[in-house]
C-alpha cells in the first residue's frame, strides 16, 4: 500500500483509553495541518453483528453503551475469533483495507492479534504503512500502581504480545482532567511528530 503518511495503531486493553488516545493524536496531528481519520477493526465486527445482536439480545452492537458493550462482549469476541480463524486472522484487516485513506494517518485503535502470519500487526507495519503504540491505563494510590486489567482470556492472552511488539508504549495515570491526559502523553507526541517532520 503506498501512503502518503505512517499510520498508526493502538493496542492495549478495554478501558485502558486507545479512543481518548486517538483524540489526543488527532487534535496533535491538526494542528500540524496532517490528514488523519480515526479507524476501528471492531466496527466492522459490530456492524456485522448488529441485526443479530438486536435479535437475540436486544442490544444493537453498532450503537450500545460501554455497559451494554460489557454484556454482548462474550458474543462479539467469539464472533470475531471464529472469522479470524477461518481466514487465518484476515477478514477483518481486509474489510479495514477498503477504508484506509492514502491521503491520511489513520489511527486504528484496536489492533489486538499477532496470532497468524500477516495478522493485526505484521498486516499494520508491512500493509498498512504503520507504527503500533501499546497503551496502559492504570490508577494511582499512594504511589502504588494498579493497571486496569484484561476483561477476558483474549485480552489477556495478546496484550503482553501487542506490548513486546509496540513501537512505543504509554502508561498513563488515570485523568479526568483532559489537559492531564495530554501532559502524560507529551512524549509519544514528541515521536509522533518525528514520524512526519
Amino acid at each position: 500500500m503506498n501512503c502518503t503518511f505512517k499510520n498508526i495503531g493502538i493496542s492495549g486493553v478495554a478501558g485502558s483509553g486507545k479512543n481518548t488516545l486517538a483524540e489526543i493524536i488527532i487534535k496533535f496531528l491538526e494542528r500540524m495541518d496532517i490528514p488523519c481519520q480515526e479507524l476501528s477493526i471492531a466496527n466492522n465486527l459490530k456492524k456485522e453483528l448488529s441485526t443479530a445482536s438486536k435479535e437475540l439480545y436486544g442490544i444493537d452492537s453498532y450503537s450500545c453503551t460501554r455497559e451494554e458493550k460489557d454484556i454482548i462482549r462474550p458474543f462479539l469476541v467469539a464472533h470475531g475469533e471464529i472469522k479470524r480463524k477461518l481466514s487465518e486472522g484476515k477478514h477483518w484487516t481486509n474489510l479495514l483495507t477498503k477504508e484506509l485513506d492514502n491521503q491520511k494517518v489513520n489511527i486504528i485503535t484496536d489492533v489486538r492479534y499477532s496470532e497468524y502470519k500477516d495478522d493485526e500487526v505484521d498486516w499494520l507495519k508491512n500493509d498498512a504503512n504503520g507504527v503500533l503504540i501499546h497503551l496502559s491505563r492504570y490508577v494511582s494510590d499512594y504511589n502504588e500502581r494498579t493497571y486496569i486489567k484484561a476483561l477476558n482470556q483474549s485480552e489477556k492472552k495478546n496484550d503482553p504480545i501487542m506490548r513486546d511488539k509496540a513501537d512505543f508504549v504509554l502508561n498513563w495515570d488515570t485523568y479526568e482532567d483532559s489537559s492531564q491526559r495530554v501532559a502524560s502523553a507529551e512524549k509519544l507526541l514528541k515521536w509522533i511528530k518525528h514520524l512526519y517532520v
